[in-house]
């Protein structure tokens, strides 16, 4: 899976007629990847963690923090708006060109997709998800980024 296509599965596969619902928008897509292979799969979340990853950093937690009290999770969840709204809004909040819209929303839901796909493929628990990401997307990972 490539970086557009991993943001085409989030803007064509989910059901973004049901927004307000973050688990309905997303079942489409859980369901999608729950028929790709594992490496398709591992794929999607391991594009997930980088672009998260990427936008784990001090100065985006301070402009962040401007429009909304943040906490780790908080801020993490914010990221996550990033992705959801497709590519060309992502790049803009990497750039800085968009603040307030992204830092005072949350999509935390979109962090359990490739587990639930994973764990509904195998008819296995969420907990057995077998991958672990070179990258992790918590808070503070990105320890560049935060000196």
């Amino acid at each position: 899976m490539t970086t557009e296509q991993f943001f085409s599965s989030i803007m064509d596969i989910c059901d973004w007629d049901k927004q307000g619902n973050d688990d309905d928008v997303l079942k489409p897509l859980i369901e999608y990847l729950s028929q790709q292979s594992d490496d398709e799969i591992f794929s999607f979340d391991d594009i997930m963690s980088e672009l998260l990853y990427a936008l784990d950093t001090k100065n985006n937690f301070k402009t962040a923090c401007k429009y909304y009290d943040h906490s780790d999770d908080t801020f993490l969840y914010s990221r996550c708006v990033a992705l959801v709204n497709g590519e060309e809004y992502y790049n803009k909040v990497k750039l800085g060109k968009i603040k307030k819209r992204v830092w005072t929303s949350e999509f935390e839901c979109i962090l359990y997709v490739p587990g639930s796909a994973w764990a509904k493929k195998h008819n296995k628990s969420y907990d057995e998800y077998p991958h672990i990401t070179a990258v992790s997307y918590e808070t503070g990972s990105n320890v560049d980024e935060w000196k």
